[in-house]
């Protein structure tokens, strides 16, 4: 279980570098407009090896100009893995421009779904670091339009005797930020669920930036015998834009975290469609 653990938190750690570089060598030298969003969340020390698991990542990116003087780049990223004692992703979307008419905007998203079975009298536990970081800048708050938003979240689903699944517990992060416009970031838990959260929102008429950081863990014991489906998944996406329209080309946040419920609850409902096999297995 140690030497798990070791892994998880080596990939986490060759895995954020490798995501944030794309933006970096994508991002113009003296960019007008720039969003970021990242998400980041790992597990470890479960008490039980999962026997099924999987991963699912997905981007998209656009990039539009209209404008002679005018660039924009955008980038997507991401990573998931799943060993049978730690896993964990993440979601990386950047998007910049500058000049009088272009529109960017990158999304991206990540997810593991594990399958535990637990004994009568037995307790379920395992330990969770989770982040969310969003930022925003531009020039000219008169004509140039930034925002990044952003969720993480997990589910834990039980179901005895082959009945139907219900939902156990929950963990949810979720903010926006948006240059010029309306800034939040908030999170929430049900009471099984401990953890310590450090937290940041700070803007103004050029910039916003938001953060949050979650060190936790998760302990319940069962008096019989359970199936237990653990799904963690996350979205993240930019959007820069010059000048800014009277109709947003992108989906509104709202919508975007609707169609990615939907996708997680379409994987996690038929979980085989997923890249799953069983623990140990190739």
């Amino acid at each position: 279980m140690k030497y798990e653990r070791i892994i998880g938190k080596r990939l986490v750690a060759l895995i954020a570098p490798l995501v944030a570089a794309p933006a970096i060598a994508t991002a113009p030298a003296m960019a007008a407009t720039l969003a970021s969003s990242q998400a980041v969340f790992q597990f470890d020390n479960f008490t039980h090896s999962a026997y099924s698991l999987g991963t699912a990542t997905n981007t998209n990116t656009l990039a539009v100009v209209t404008g002679a003087d005018s660039s924009t780049a955008s980038t997507a990223e991401a990573l998931a893995y799943f060993l049978p004692y730690s896993a964990g992703n993440i979601s990386f979307s950047a998007a910049s421009g500058q000049g009088s008419s272009y529109f960017g905007v990158a999304q991206s998203m990540a997810e593991v779904v594990g399958n535990f079975l637990v004994g009568p009298g037995e307790s379920f536990g395992f330990n969770f670091n989770a982040s969310l970081a969003l930022q925003t800048a531009i020039d000219n708050p008169q004509t140039e339009m930034a925002s990044a938003a952003g969720r993480t979240a997990f589910f834990l689903f039980g179901s005895t005797d082959g009945g139907q699944a219900s939902l156990l517990d929950s963990f949810s992060v979720l903010g926006k930020v948006a240059t010029p416009g309306n800034n939040f970031l908030d999170w929430q838990s049900s009471d099984n669920i401990n953890y310590t959260s450090e937290s940041s929102l700070n803007y103004t008429d050029t910039e916003s930036l938001a953060w949050a950081a979650f060190d936790g863990w998760y302990q319940r014991s069962f008096d019989s015998q359970i199936q237990l489906t653990l799904v963690e998944f996350k979205q993240n996406q930019a959007e820069v834009k010059v000048p800014e329209p009277s109709v947003r080309l992108a989906l509104p946040l709202v919508l975007l975290l609707m169609w990615v419920g939907r996708k997680v609850s379409r994987k996690s409902a038929s979980l085989g469609q997923l890249k799953i096999v069983a623990a140990g297995e190739d």
